[in-house]
């Protein structure tokens, strides 16, 4: 895997899906406010976050 880690978080459990809370670093470089929605691709079996415009 290429690239530098920004930031780990940790998934939890909740009833029927998962959670996870996007870290600070993340959310700014993207650019995300409350109330975006983000996408989630595959790539050569590796997952890219992408806010949606």
């Amino acid at each position: 895997m290429e690239g530098k880690i920004i930031a780990i978080t940790k998934i939890s459990p909740k009833r029927t899906s998962f959670r996870i809370t996007l870290p600070t670093e993340v959310a700014e470089r993207i650019r995300a406010e409350a109330g975006d929605f983000i996408a989630f691709y595959e790539n050569n079996g590796e997952i890219i976050i992408r806010k949606i415009e």
